[in-house]
């Protein structure tokens, strides 16, 4: 089923499937539907790793005392085997009390769709990458939900500054709260960070492996990088990797969605994580990128490619 044709029903399920391509919805329907069954009190959210099928059909198979309600919920980029889903979705259609909600953040939802059915008592939805006229649409229905100051264009270049990625774009929109009025692109551009480009996050990369970057910098000026965009993504970069450090620090693990806001793709989360547990010195690299960004706008008559490279090579050191 499609977002158009379940947006068209008027019934409630005992169980729910909602994944494809686009995070937002998945969430955002979730939430929906779970603000229907109303078990704030008596959920249970398995995140990710920690699914555990028989923690999932205990849970699901008590008898309400006081007429509580079972909400299990299940976040995942993968597919739990079918066997074990078929036993859950049997139980949530046995007892009056039970529901279950699966947001599947990936593709892997097309592996148990079918078991989503009327004959168990459940639905599933599949959400596409939306246009940006709906993405468009999508965030001045949130701004106004939130009362944030913004219109049309300001939402396009938001969407176009993150690659029309519609769940940072959301996310961001809090971030957008600060500015005093109402908000336009510039204060896009000073409050949210761009999504690098791919050889910008390839050059970051090799340079904390410390690989040789010279080609890969020589690249980047060609392609009309200036050197404040290099130095304020690394920056950026650098600062969602010190995120990851801390929380692992913390709490012992870290999820880019308690991290950032939004869930990463798995193996660029993974990626993330060895990135910033490789870096033991962040106070030192911090200090030094401040220091060559007050070198690039001060020094107006310098070789501020030369510049630059010079201060990469001493962070390099301190990674």
């Amino acid at each position: 089923m499609y977002k158009q044709q379940f947006d068209k029903l008027d019934k409630r399920f005992s169980s729910y499937l909602f994944w494809g391509e686009e995070p937002y919805y998945v969430k955002k329907y979730g939430q929906r539907i779970a603000d229907t069954i109303d078990a704030a009190e008596s959920k249970m959210v398995l995140y990710y790793e920690d699914y555990d099928y028989e923690s999932a059909k205990n849970y699901l198979s008590q008898a309400s005392l006081f007429g509580d309600t079972n909400l299990l919920i299940i976040k995942r980029d993968k597919a739990i085997p079918k066997k074990e889903l078929q036993e859950l979705l049997a139980i949530a259609q046995k007892m009056d009390n039970s529901y279950i909600i699966y947001e599947c953040y990936s593709n892997e939802g097309k592996k148990i769709e079918s078991l989503f059915n009327d004959k168990n008592d459940a639905v599933h939805v599949r959400f596409f990458k939306p246009s940006i006229g709906e993405a468009r649409s999508e965030l001045m229905q949130l701004a106004q939900q939130k009362q944030i100051p913004i219109d049309g264009v300001s939402i396009e270049h938001l969407l176009m500054l993150l690659e029309g990625n519609l769940d940072l774009a959301a996310s961001e929109l809090e971030k957008l709260r600060l500015v005093d009025g109402n908000i336009e692109p510039k204060d896009i551009d000073s409050l949210v960070y761009a999504l690098s480009p791919l050889n910008l996050e390839k050059f970051y990369i090799a340079l904390i492996h410390k690989e040789s970057v010279g080609e890969l910098f020589a690249k980047l000026i060609e392609e009309e990088h200036n050197e404040m965009k290099i130095l304020l993504g690394l920056t950026g970069f650098l600062q969602q990797l010190f995120l990851f450090h801390a929380h692992i620090r913390l709490y012992g693990k870290a999820d880019s969605k308690a991290v950032l806001g939004y869930k990463l793709p798995v193996h660029i989360e993974k990626q993330r994580i060895a990135l910033a547990l490789r870096i033991k010195n962040y106070p030192a690299i911090f200090m030094l990128l401040q220091e060559c960004e007050l070198m690039l706008k001060t020094k107006t008559h310098s070789d501020k490619s030369g510049l630059l490279f010079s201060y990469l090579i001493k962070l390099q050191a301190l990674f």
